[in-house]
């Protein structure tokens, strides 16, 4: 079965000063957006071991499942009220920098470190049809090969490529969610910190919605 492939290096991320993502907020998919990145059973420790991200809190869900790839964040949302807050009461423009958030004391009355607005990379395998694959390795390249090269490798078809480039999508993430469409990705109690951890977004601003969330796709956009 084709499966998206992911290029999974973290990278660094310009805002107001060089800050590098936790390297698990690329794993904040949804549960109903999640591409399959591995066999039924794989155990935890099989799944990262391949790159993945592995959540099994959702029975219904696909459990080990491809990741994001970050290249990019934007600080300036085009309005200070929408911000999302990243912090807390106090929280310094290194601390803020250093949870890979942006940090702007120039306006009163906002948050003053707040999540930024993801650009990710997706390079999605499943998307390609078999009679649309262009061939992306040499005669007798072995799935690892091709794997390693950025590209697709399934060989359930014949007459056509089996490795193949996969369809690249650049998307945006944001977490300005509202309340009510907030789709939860936590646990009663769940700490700023572990919601971080699990790649998803945390606002504690409202006592009565979701504080620990996912991230929306704002924006797609299919570059190849």
């Amino acid at each position: 079965m084709a499966s998206s492939v992911f290029w999974i290096l973290a990278v660094a991320l310009t805002l107001t000063a060089e800050a590098l993502m936790p390297l698990d907020y690329r794993c904040g998919v949804k549960p109903k957006s999640r591409a399959n990145c591995g066999p039924p059973g794989i155990s935890p420790s099989e799944c990262v071991e391949k790159g993945c991200c592995f959540d099994d809190s959702d029975p219904d869900s696909i459990w080990c499942y491809n990741p994001w790839k970050f290249e990019n964040t934007i600080c300036n949302p085009a309005e200070p009220k929408a911000r999302v807050n990243c912090g807390f009461p106090g929280i310094s423009a290194e601390d803020c920098d250093h949870k890979g958030c942006c940090f702007n004391d120039t306006i009163p009355n906002v948050v003053w470190c707040y999540q930024p607005i993801i650009q990710a990379v997706e390079r999605d395998c499943s998307a390609v049809v078999p009679d649309k694959r262009v061939n992306c390795g040499p005669p007798g390249v072995t799935p690892d090969q091709c794997v390693k090269n950025g590209c697709c490798f399934n060989s359930d078809v014949g007459g056509v490529p089996w490795c193949f480039k996969p369809e690249i999508k650049k998307e945006l993430l944001q977490c300005a969610v509202l309340p009510k469409t907030r789709v939860n990705c936590g646990f009663p109690s769940i700490t700023m910190d572990q919601c971080y951890q699990k790649g998803c977004c945390y606002d504690s601003s409202q006592s009565d919605t979701i504080w620990c969330f996912y991230p929306d796709i704002e924006e797609v956009t299919i570059i190849e």
